[in-house]
């Protein structure tokens, strides 16, 4: 089907999902299709155009496993080799994580320390290694290997790990290896780079509809996890090189990074080197995306069968709904692939499961409302602009398996439970979050 039919939902599927602006790029069997909508802020009306820089988020992550892969193939690191041995000064808050923790734990989250933190170094070039410096102070919630639980801190090591191999920083390693080589000439890293150029604000969304939030949301030290902004025309182009290879990287190395690693943590089914894999009825799907601070969203999703690559940037929380819409609305339409239908509901006595589940500063609160179950993810932040994203209603598709209401063809929650039969843990938004003593709520 033409895309074309698309690009006259796009305006309308965003105005739905108070979305302000949004650029979206499809890259199918070598052919090229982007579209926009909207404005890049609702205080200038600046309208989107496939040039516009957003943050892309934790895509970054896939940005920062190349650059790790780069170095493994130039003989300067290996996957399974302790960190600490390129980082002599390394120190985690468990001596036996310092010892045994490697980069293929760090590209697979599964290194077992706390993942989602905050630290603000400043913008120097020093910005990541003061960071690592602090990771003495991150619980060892996991041991080592134990379990996969999405962690963005680990990028920030294995990021930092780059550097210090390279000599250089690590947004240079990024550019000159990666960025320039596949003519990437749109992507940036620092906010003065982005600043002279066209650009998409993130947006709070208020009672009165998307407002600026006048934050950046990120740090320059969280820039391997998080921190690239490009553009949609510049993300097919590193869609272009995961499908079809380019001098970077070898392809063998290319297809190791899409390869399954370990199993992941729901919504997540595996983990390659930093690619989150699942299943579309029988095709393969490896994708990833972002979420910098409910501000701007992105959707990064590779169907490798179909040559198939699609990537949404929007700059607002809505970008949570419009961005799988859009995909969904491509791997149906553009790729011909099956809708997978929904799985029934379970009439499941929800017992211990309802209460407040932590990991860093996020908190998934499952709460019983009216006999029905709802989910929200907090945000645990004093930061005005930062805003939670709004509760779902969510159901029974499995014993200790929850979906959306809205949509049950996804699993989106697994309770973990105890020796004793206690759920004491829950996997969602691909976290391995743990229960908070005394939170039960009815």
């Amino acid at each position: 089907m033409s895309t074309d039919e698309l690009r006259g939902l796009l305006a309308e599927w965003a105005r739905e999902a108070k979305v302000p602006g949004v650029s979206a790029g499809i890259f199918h069997e070598g052919t090229e299709t982007l579209l926009t909508a909207g404005v890049s802020s609702v205080d200038t009306g600046a309208p989107v155009d496939d040039g516009t820089l957003f943050m892309i988020g934790s895509t970054s992550k896939t940005f920062a496993a190349a650059a790790v892969l780069v170095l493994v193939e130039d003989g300067v690191l290996e996957l399974d080799r302790p960190v600490v041995e390129y980082l002599p000064e390394l120190r985690l808050a468990d001596p036996l994580a310092t010892k045994t923790v490697t980069l293929r734990h760090l590209l697979t989250h599964s290194s077992g320390f706390l993942g989602d933190i905050e630290v603000d170094t400043g913008w120097g070039d020093d910005a990541l290694a003061r960071a690592v410096e602090q990771f003495a102070e991150l619980p060892q919630v996991f041991p080592v290997g134990e379990v996969f639980s999405y962690c963005n801190a680990g990028f920030l090591l294995a990021g930092r790990v780059a550097e210090a191999v390279s000599g250089g920083t690590y947004e240079d390693l990024v550019r000159t290896r990666l960025l320039e080589p596949l003519g990437m000439t749109d992507s940036y890293f620092q906010p003065w780079e982005v600043l002279t150029r066209r650009h998409a604000v993130g947006h709070a969304l208020r009672e009165d509809g998307p407002a600026v939030a006048h934050t950046v949301g990120i740090s320059r030290a969280e820039a391997a996890a998080g921190g690239l902004w490009s553009t949609a025309r510049d993300q097919l182009k590193w869609a272009r090189f995961q499908l079809t290879g380019a001098d970077v990287l070898s392809d063998e190395t290319r297809r190791l990074m899409h390869a399954a690693q370990r199993t992941g943590a729901l919504p997540f089914e595996e983990v390659g080197l930093s690619w989150l894999r699942l299943s579309h009825g029988d095709a393969q799907v490896v994708r990833h995306g972002g979420n910098i601070s409910n501000l701007q969203l992105s959707e990064f999703v590779m169907v490798p069968s179909e040559n198939l690559a699609v990537t949404v940037l929007t700059n607002s929380a809505g970008g949570g709904t419009l961005g799988p819409r859009i995909v969904d609305w491509c791997l149906e339409n553009v790729a011909d692939l099956p809708k997978p239908g929904g799985r029934p509901t379970r009439a499941v006595d929800p017992g211990d499961c309802p209460g407040r589940y932590r990991t860093g500063s996020l908190i998934f609160e499952i709460t019983e409302r009216d006999g029905s179950l709802w989910a929200q993810m907090i945000l645990d932040t004093e930061d005005p602009d930062i805003l939670s994203a709004p509760p779902f209603e969510v159901v029974f598709v499995d014993d200790d398996v929850l979906a959306r209401a809205s949509d049950t063809s996804r699993p989106s929650a697994r309770f973990r439970r105890d020796g004793h039969g206690r759920v004491d843990a829950v996997e969602f938004g691909g976290r391995t979050a743990l229960k908070l003593p005394g939170s039960n709520i009815g």
